[in-house]
């Protein structure tokens, strides 16, 4: 579901109209009442209106159409009865284990088909017969094409993230499989936007549909914190990120890249400097992308470095902030960008890397959105500097009062370390080390561990007090490269 809080405004479950036992089911899985999106749809999705629903990220869209489309299944004959297309594996996966809390209620079976993974329990589960299907558009048409998915019984349709299928390139694959629905009685289209091309899909296939608006074409600037921090001249962009991640310091974040190779430079620049990061794009194989997405949503890895198509789908309840390590190649993308953090009710804090030539976007987010970014100043390389100093030495004591014991040949050797000339050569390096080495519960190149327990995941850009530690080197070290 697009987000994790189980609690809202409106009608109780049972007076939409819904399955009794798919309302039992909601309440088992912890979903206590609707909130506005699901409530507002639920009445046309259940007497068959075609339906468009315009509805920001993070407002729980897709219990909204889960919960209709089960009720309606008609288990008595052969499916697949539903089908629904995401533009990621992520957001199928995801959309498909919201269907397989609620499917057995009624006696159905699901299925979730997406690229990158192998085909055999995908087979096994069309073989096996099942009333919806789940899948991104390229998997799903290539099961057409090996006959291993019949979509001559399907009657619902729906398109989840319309507008990032269109962004993402999938939009001939999604002509192709509506040109195969032979016998399609409704569409259920959801999208943050609605782009010209969008619009022509729902005046062609769409006959009189039902449309509900909650997106109010923008972020909740009162719940999601839109800050700038203005680059220095003199500074590359990675090394600005690295300050601004200590003047923020937030539990954990997503770092958008406008491309696949500079979230590869940036997680390698974090790692390589001792930060919890890890990458996720559409190059990372897929038993990679689900492991890295699952520590993110177990909360042991603090900065995921995403593409925008890569984090479709991601649903990270608490995520208090996230950053923009350049400023998006369309306006849109700011919209679902920010979307990640401040969901439902939540506070949230979107944060954006700008260099003095980038004014013209900050005017036309200004003037399109009405969002007005708070400007900052990145702390220099030497405040960074002394800020990440704190921090580690601060992590490593925490360690050492968790209860960590330090053997007394050890302390030997630091006694004479800390009396050798080249003491502070020496003791960079052992951080250094230190720093690179994996952490139990980690791939080698991951980075070490996510912060101590004990910090609030829902406060955004949450950070202890920093005591500054009187003549300890502020410029003596060189910034890193």
């Amino acid at each position: 579901m697009d987000s994790d809080d189980r609690t809202g405004p409106g009608p109780a479950w049972e007076e939409l109209g819904f399955d009794p036992r798919v309302v039992a089911a909601l309440r088992e899985a912890g979903y206590d009442r609707p909130l506005p999106v699901q409530a507002a749809c639920a009445r046309p999705a259940l007497d068959g209106r075609h339906l468009v629903v315009r509805s920001r990220t993070g407002s729980g869209k897709t219990l909204a159409y889960v919960a209709p489309v089960v009720s309606r299944l008609d288990t008595a004959r052969p499916g697949p009865w539903a089908l629904v297309l995401a533009p990621t594996r992520e957001l199928a996966l995801q959309v498909h284990q919201e269907f397989e809390k609620t499917c057995p209620a009624v006696g159905s079976r699901a299925a979730a088909i997406y690229g990158g993974t192998g085909y055999g329990e995908q087979l096994r589960r069309l073989a096996d017969g099942v009333h919806v299907v789940t899948g991104t558009p390229g998997r799903v048409l290539d099961h057409v094409r090996r006959r291993t998915l019949d979509l001559s019984r399907v009657r619902v349709l729906v398109l989840d993230e319309a507008d990032e299928m269109l962004s993402a390139g999938f939009w001939e694959e999604v002509q192709k499989v509506l040109a195969g629905l032979k016998n399609l009685k409704q569409i259920l289209l959801f999208s943050a936007t609605l782009p010209p091309h969008i619009e022509r899909l729902i005046a062609r296939h769409m006959r009189d549909p039902v449309r509900v608006d909650l997106s109010e074409d923008r972020v909740d600037v009162d719940r999601i914190q839109n800050v700038a921090y203005v680059l220095r001249p003199e500074e590359t962009r990675v090394r600005s990120l690295m300050a601004v991640l200590e003047a923020e310091d937030p539990t954990c974040a997503i770092v958008f890249c406008n491309t696949r190779s500079d979230t590869e430079m940036v997680s390698t620049y974090l790692q390589r400097r001792g930060y919890n990061a890890a990458l996720l794009n559409s190059d990372l194989p897929q038993s990679r992308r689900e492991e890295v997405m699952g520590r993110m949503k177990a909360g042991t890895l603090r900065y995921l470095v995403a593409t925008d198509v890569a984090a479709r789908g991601i649903d990270i309840s608490f995520l208090p902030c996230v950053i923009h390590y350049e400023p998006p190649l369309d306006l849109e993308l700011y919209i679902h960008r920010t979307g990640r953090t401040g969901r439902v009710d939540r506070t949230g804090r979107a944060v954006t890397l700008l260099s003095p030539t980038d004014h013209v976007f900050e005017q036309r987010l200004a003037w399109r959105y009405g969002i007005r970014l708070s400007r900052h100043v990145p702390p220099t390389r030497e405040e960074a500097l002394v800020m990440m100093s704190d921090r580690r030495i601060r992590e490593i004591k925490e360690r050492l009062e968790a209860g960590a014991v330090i053997p007394e040949e050890f302390q030997a050797i630091a006694r004479e370390v800390l009396s050798d000339p080249d003491a502070e050569s020496v003791v960079a390096y052992l951080v250094d080390r230190y720093l690179s080495r994996p952490r139990e519960g980690e791939r080698s190149g991951d980075g070490p561990t996510a912060p101590p327990p004990g910090r609030d995941l829902e406060s955004p850009g949450a950070r202890p007090d920093r005591r500054r530690r009187r003549g300890r080197g502020r410029g003596r070290n060189e910034a890193p490269h």
